[in-house]
Parts: structure tokens; sequence; C-alpha cells
């Protein structure tokens, strides 16, 4: 079983402990799908690594990969791994890109890896580096998550 098998089936997982404790929500997430990511590397608590397919249809005029989804991809790897790190929901309050250089079609993918710098009680903070097949770094970027109570899950319905 591939690193992505074994990722979905504790997304899977996830989602059932989740439910069980009320909590209704949606794994693997739609954006994830959309994006084709495929996981290579989870370290729980630690970091997360995957592979992004280059599609034509995310790109901007100049037919190189809109920046949104590049940062959309960023947040598919700070998402998954803020709820492992947690063990249970949390919400962004900021997420940060740099572009460095433009992902294009002859690179036919990228990878993301993103990292834990620091869990406290309430909150995690993430880094997270886009680099091509060659291991040039096309962007970078940091996300600030609140791991949410369990009576702000109750308040939001999650």
């Amino acid at each position: 079983m591939s690193v992505h098998e074994k990722w979905l089936q504790t997304l899977t997982n996830m989602k059932g402990v989740f439910n069980d404790q009320g909590i209704d929500i949606q794994l693997p997430p739609p954006s994830q799908l959309e994006l084709q990511i495929e996981y290579l590397e989870v370290i729980p608590g630690k970091k997360i690594k995957g592979r992004v397919p280059f599609q034509k249809r995310f790109t901007n005029p100049i037919k190189t990969y809109q920046g949104g989804f590049l940062t959309a991809a960023m947040d598919d790897h700070f998402g998954p791994l803020s709820y492992i790190t947690a063990e249970k929901p949390c919400t962004t309050l900021s997420l940060n890109t740099t572009f460095l250089k433009a992902f294009t079609e002859s690179m036919g993918y990228c990878i993301v890896e993103a990292e834990v710098l620091q869990k406290t009680k309430s909150f995690i903070f993430m880094r997270a580096t886009l680099t091509s097949p060659d291991g040039e770094i096309l962007a970078h970027g940091e996300s600030h998550v609140a791991i949410l109570s369990d009576e702000q899950l109750q308040k939001v319905k999650i």
C-alpha cells in the first residue's frame, strides 16, 4: 500500500472518530481531490509532503499555474497537517504565500512539503515550501491556525 493509500485510510478513520464525536467533516476534502494531490510522506505532528500535477485548467493567461491554486495546494497540506497535529478540527487564521518562480507545464508536477514549526494549546504555526521536480523553490508560505475548542465546535455545528 502506498503512502497516499495509507493516508486516505487514515483520513477515513479520522472521519469516523470525528463523526463519533458529533463533528461532521468531509475527508478527503473536495479541494484535495480537485487538485489531484498525491501524498508522499506523512509524519503526524511534524510534516506532510505531496505531489501536485500541473493541470492546464488552473493556469493564468500566460499559461503558468495561477498563484491562488498554488496557495490552495499548500493549504491542502496545512489543513490535514493541522488536523493530525491537533487531533481535532482547526480554523485558519492566516495564510501567506510568496512566489519566487512560475510553475510551468514542462515541470509536470511540483512538490509541497509542509511542517509544523510550533504547536501550543490553542494554535499551530506551520511553514511550507513548494518546489519543482529538480528542487528549485517556486513558492513558500506560512499558515497559523487556531485549534477549535469543544465549545467552538458546538457553536459552528461542524
